[in-house]
């Protein structure tokens, strides 16, 4: 329970069901919880107050938790799929936490200029997914959801695996080892000399991703499924167009992920966008991560959760 036995009230608005294993939490804990966005999920916050209407929402709540990721076109709220849902554009929320006097908002990878604008208007605002230690645990639901992906679109098993991991960073790193422990022919492709050297000392063949097309482009065409972790367009159509195979790309990474669209569709290379895997394959850990990481920077606000 609260240390200090306090309680305040939350807004959880939008995002996946890791907003609902955090809303639950709350309310376990003897918070006051309001849910908007969250559509069909919202009736497993058991507790909470379920609203139609932001306004509604924001009316009264002292912290606005928003999810992971706020936003997927900086413009929008990103709320749970629901085709009857309004599109919420942010500086809506803004207007309203402004109006509302709340005392703080957070969400995952909020835009600089939301947390600026909340600033301007006296509100506290951070981004909690900047948190190191956030980003390590998320990148264990996240290679495993690439692998459970990779093993559902797929006719091998893993052992007998041709994959290619671009990217050597927290999620290429957990992504590799497991491959490779369930006896997957692992190839991991990065950028820099000291990545490179780091890949080869653990053990893996590596690629250099800024090299020659012909290189890469090999390299895609010996595999049978591409994981993409770098955030920023690596297979070009001079790469792709040396592509034989049909290898599946899974994109792990955020927009505008790793691969050219149109060059992939004309070498009709299968391609699964993954994002939120956390949200969608390990819920409930991802959602206690987050809660984790929010009760920490409110507790550096004498907020103890």
């Amino acid at each position: 329970m609260n240390i200090n036995n306090e309680k305040y009230s939350f807004a959880v608005i939008g995002g996946d069901s890791r907003q609902v294993v955090i809303a639950n939490e709350l309310i376990r804990r003897g918070h006051e919880v309001k849910v908007f966005g969250l559509g069909n999920l919202g009736v497993h916050c058991v507790g909470a107050e379920l609203l139609t209407s932001l306004e509604k929402a924001v009316d009264g709540s002292e912290i606005i938790l928003l999810p992971l990721p706020v936003t997927r076109d900086n413009v929008n709220l990103l709320l749970a799929s629901d085709p009857k849902a309004e599109t919420v554009p942010l500086i809506e929320l803004v207007r309203l936490v402004s109006r509302y006097k709340c005392c703080a908002i957070l969400g995952g990878m909020l835009p600089d200029g939301i947390c600026s604008l909340c600033e301007k208007e006296g509100v506290f605002a951070r981004d909690y997914y900047k948190s190191d230690d956030l980003q390590k645990k998320n990148a264990l639901p996240s290679a495993e959801g690439a692998l459970m992906i990779a093993m559902e679109h797929t006719d091998i098993t893993v052992k007998d695996m041709k994959a290619l991991v671009c990217g050597y960073g927290r999620i290429g790193t957990l992504l590799a080892s497991m491959l490779r422990s369930l006896g997957a022919d692992v190839t991991v492709a990065a950028r820099r000399d000291e990545t490179l050297c780091e890949i080869s000392m653990d053990g893996y063949r590596s690629l250099r991703l800024d090299g020659n097309a012909e290189e890469l482009g090999a390299a895609v065409d010996a595999c049978d499924v591409v994981f993409n972790t770098v955030p920023s367009v690596i297979l070009t159509s001079s790469v792709l167009g040396r592509v034989k195979s049909k290898p599946l790309y899974i994109e792990i990474a955020s927009l505008p992920g790793g691969i050219d669209l149109s060059a992939a569709r004309d070498a009709r290379i299968r391609t699964v966008f993954a994002p939120s895997l956390p949200g969608k394959y390990s819920p409930r850990s991802a959602g206690k991560y987050i809660f984790e990481t929010i009760s920490d920077i409110l507790a550096e606000r004498s907020i103890n959760v």
